[in-house]
């Protein structure tokens, strides 16, 4: 059953639309746990918006290319319900959370820092965040202006969290805004270097300068490809495949090849963009992606990459068998050191 549960999630998971690049056979629509496992790994890969989403215009379309069998009517109707129930629980705590990021971002106009990642992937390269979940916001400062960021949030009623000697080694802090745990409690992570674990920076950097630029150049489709590069190479070894999804819908919002060049050796991020780019054009048929992957292919001991982080890998990244691939991913991430 998981080659199946894979070959739909590939098929189910482009937020622009049923990916026609990845086959799936029907799933047996008398039998739950198939549907059940879909679901499961679509959440544990932070891609259920979008699975939801073609779910509901498949099950309106097209319910016979999802189920096969007896009893296909009822559960396509049982189906749509489940999913509208579903994606109504994370649609509303990713919008309570997209109003906090907006609320801290009025107050860091003309300050060395930015919001990253989620709110920043939906609303520029997603289109929305109807169909990219987020759980915290994270914010990228500039190291000297990093006290001065946690002066604004303190006035926002946010307080430290978490552990110091992990902040100074990790470049990272924490901020909450209510108790752990409790409802309406958003986390607030403040970087002042993407790149967090120490031996890897030696290599790859992602700081508040890179990312905005000194010059005013300023947030670009380029520099959030980078981002996404970096976050999902040196902090996940691409163990999710929403970190594929961040990448093929920011090849999607239009970037500049130089740039993204210039962008790419300047946090020494060739491999880790190159390998996303990969992924997106070998899962989603994305030529845009094919097309920059190729103006920066590796070279040397890199092209090892290809049989480290493969398609399948990716897809597999939350099954049971996932403990197989991680000899390969650790051989990727010392690549990422060379």
């Amino acid at each position: 059953m998981s080659r199946s549960i894979d070959a739909w999630l590939a098929r189910l998971s482009d937020p622009a639309g049923l990916n026609g690049h990845w086959p799936a056979a029907p799933l047996p629509a008398d039998d739950a746990r198939a549907v059940d496992a879909l679901l499961y790994e679509a959440v544990r890969h932070n891609v259920h918006l979008a699975v939801h989403y073609n779910l509901l215009r498949l099950l309106r379309d097209d319910p016979a290319a999802l189920l096969a069998g007896a009893g296909r009517e009822a559960a396509a109707g049982a189906l749509s319900e489940r999913v509208r129930a579903e994606r109504s629980e994370i649609i509303a705590p990713t919008m309570q959370v997209a109003a906090v990021a907006r609320a801290i971002r009025q107050d860091l106009a003309g300050f060395p820092a930015v919001i990253v990642k989620g709110i920043d992937f939906a609303e520029n390269a997603y289109g929305g965040v109807h169909l990219r979940s987020f759980g915290d916001v994270d914010i990228l400062v500039r190291a000297e202006a990093a006290e001065a960021l946690g002066a604004i949030l303190s006035r926002k009623g946010f307080v430290p969290h978490g552990h110091e000697r992990h902040a100074a080694d990790y470049a990272e802090r924490q901020w909450i805004n209510g108790a752990p745990g409790a409802t309406g409690t958003v986390l607030v992570e403040v970087h002042t270097d993407l790149v967090h674990t120490p031996e890897l920076r030696r290599r790859l950097s992602l700081t508040y300068d890179l990312h905005a630029g000194k010059d005013g150049q300023g947030v670009t489709p380029a520099a959030r490809l980078v981002l996404a590069a970096l976050h999902g190479a040196t902090s996940h070894l691409f163990g999710r495949l929403q970190y594929v999804v961040d990448g093929l819908m920011v090849a999607r919002s239009g970037v500049d090849p130089g740039e993204l060049a210039e962008r790419a050796q300047a946090s020494g991020a060739a491999l880790p963009v190159y390998t996303m780019l990969r992924l997106a054009s070998e899962l989603y048929g994305c030529t845009t992606s094919a097309a920059l992957a190729g103006t920066m292919a590796p070279r040397g001991i890199a092209r090892l990459e290809r049989r480290l982080i493969t398609s399948p890998m990716v897809l597999a990244a939350k099954s049971p068998n996932r403990w197989r691939l991680l000899a390969q991913r650790h051989v990727y991430r010392r690549l990422l050191q060379v």
